[in-house]
């Protein structure tokens, strides 16, 4: 009951938010009265929202307490036969039970070490009963605790701290059986941890610890998907009556506009056929532009996954509707080349880094400089590891473009690389090292393509971000000579015959071209990805110069 009931409060905050708030916001009501009503509005959302939070926490207590107290009958059932089996009798009373001989004054014949037995078996029996109802009592006092613990007037208070006082509950409910908080492993340990909870450790680890299992590499996606889900919620709840009021401080602004970007398109994906829904897989306000990684299709059930890293300018607010069509058009082309044509492919949109910025105080030296690109190499290495991690053995394939060909760079020269099959570059200024081996990976594995040469967008970045990024060594500061001087030294793209690539023939005329429906860019993406650089019929094949 209790998980219906949280089920269908979090149905309503969903509905609520989408058919009523944002129908508010898009009609463009100003002023104060609508400034009125969307606080009390927002109100409304969050106490459904801690309501279905409470809800739930309630269902797994009592989903705990259903399991506990069943077994524990049985155990004393088991016991209380195998007692008067044995020729004892079993007397329940209001402090518990009564343990003796079967009929009075047996055993006045007995010997005195029979009799010395008899009575260790009788005492034997009263200790696990003991010891049973005891441990019945304990599982209703934790049952009882949880509900002491869950306090209504959460759902009626409007302040501020209202819900992070139910996620508090929440984890004091799931200490109570001893889960949380949430360790610090690697993709592989996380992986192997997460197959050894059970069923209630989950339930209450997803009710208690939202935020800290979605950005778990190694768990499960449909896990960190529903981990996700929740956090957002949380998070969206938590913001809201300060922006409602007007009281939030820019950045809080800047992380609300994209976490309802976030919100949209998870609500707009809820008619994608089956195969082809979004996979929220993680989320968060470490840069004022965002972080989300959304996947189309469940990468632990394809056989093909691709990792698409965008470049400069990419926020979540202004870039996630557009990435997700640009990754979902590789995932039906590459499930169109595969037996079945479906559900053979899962295509993530990767950003989780802070992109470089093109316009502002810090865009020449964020596009041309390294450190957004190493800062974010690191966590595209546990992501993918973290895939690798639910032992499918799948091909995957990661997508670079633009600055983001950089960052896939730094991720596959250090250490032991990437743990992808095949590295696709598109547009790319370089990738931070002189050759396609420097990648730890089979050149024959690397795969370029650029757009038409000419004055457009595409050429300055690849010729004009060559000069930073077409090399192996870290730039320093350079004075206007040493920038000259630079000019004529040696710098090498992926598409550079030099660099060793598989270099691709493509029809992309400008720098965002690469996804256009029937281009032959798209295609040869689709290709790779679908590991069709084999096939005996050449026309399934990338094309190459």
């Amino acid at each position: 009951m209790w998980k219906t009931t949280a089920a269908k409060l979090t149905e309503l905050e969903n509905a609520f938010r989408t058919g009523v708030n944002d129908g508010v916001e898009a009609a463009g009501w100003k002023g104060q009265a609508a400034g009125t009503a969307d606080l009390e509005l927002e109100q409304t959302v969050r106490q459904i929202a801690i309501s279905a939070n409470q809800a739930q926490t309630i269902s797994a207590a009592a989903e705990r307490a259903a399991s506990e107290l069943p077994a524990l009958q049985a155990n004393l059932r088991s016991a209380i036969q195998e007692a008067e089996s044995s020729g004892l009798r079993v007397i329940e009373n209001a402090g518990g039970f009564t343990v003796q001989a079967a009929a009075a004054g047996e055993g006045s014949g007995l010997t005195p070490a029979d009799a010395a037995k008899q009575q260790s078996s009788i005492d034997g029996y009263v200790s696990r009963f003991n010891t049973l109802l005891r441990q019945a009592s304990e599982a209703d006092a934790k049952f009882a605790a949880v509900m002491t613990t869950l306090m209504p007037g959460d759902v009626a208070e409007t302040q501020l701290n209202a819900w992070q006082n139910s996620v508090e509950d929440t984890q004091r409910v799931a200490a109570l059986y001893g889960v949380g908080p949430v360790p610090k492993l690697d993709p592989a340990q996380t992986a192997g941890w997460w197959r050894g909870l059970s069923d209630e450790q989950r339930a209450l680890y997803l009710a208690a610890y939202p935020k800290q299992l979605g950005s778990m590499d190694g768990l499960p996606a449909a896990v960190r998907d529903k981990a996700n889900r929740v956090a957002l919620d949380q998070r969206l709840i938590e913001l809201s009556p300060a922006l409602a009021a007007g009281k939030s401080p820019n950045y809080d602004k800047r992380e609300w506009e994209n976490l309802t970007e976030i919100k949209k398109q998870l609500v707009a994906s809820s008619g994608r056929p089956s195969g082809a829904e979004l996979f929220l897989l993680k989320f968060g306000d470490k840069f004022l532009d965002g972080q989300v990684v959304v996947s189309v299709g469940d990468p632990d059930k394809a056989k093909n996954i691709s990792v698409s890293v965008p470049g400069t300018d990419t926020t979540v607010a202004d870039s996630l509707e557009s990435g997700i069509k640009r990754v979902s058009a590789i995932q039906n082309l590459a499930d169109s080349l595969n037996p079945g044509g479906q559900n053979n492919v899962a295509s993530i949109f990767w950003l989780d880094y802070d992109a470089p910025e093109q316009n502002g105080p810090t865009a020449s030296g964020s596009m041309a400089g390294w450190d957004r690109s190493q800062e974010g190499a690191p966590r595209l290495k546990s992501f993918i590891s973290g895939v690798r991690a639910q032992g499918n053995d799948q091909h995957i394939t990661v997508i670079g473009h633009s600055y983001g060909t950089a960052l896939v760079g730094d991720a596959a020269k250090s250490g032991n690389g990437l743990a992808v099959d095949d590295i696709v570059s598109l547009g790319s200024p370089g990738m931070h090292v002189k050759h396609a081996r420097d990648l730890h990976i089979d050149p024959a594995h690397v795969w370029a393509e650029r757009a038409a040469p000419g004055p457009t967008v595409d050429t300055a970045v690849v010729e004009g971000g060559q000069i930073s990024h077409g090399t192996d060594h870290k730039p320093g500061f350079l004075s206007g000579v040493e920038f000259v001087g630079s000019l004529g030294t040696s710098r090498v793209t992926p598409t550079d015959t030099d660099f060793g690539a598989n270099i691709m023939r493509g029809d992309a005329q400008e720098h965002s071209d690469y996804w256009d429906d029937g281009s032959q860019s798209l295609f040869n993406q689709a290709k790779v990805v679908a590991g069709k650089y084999t096939d005996p019929d050449p026309r399934l094949r990338p094309q190459l110069k």
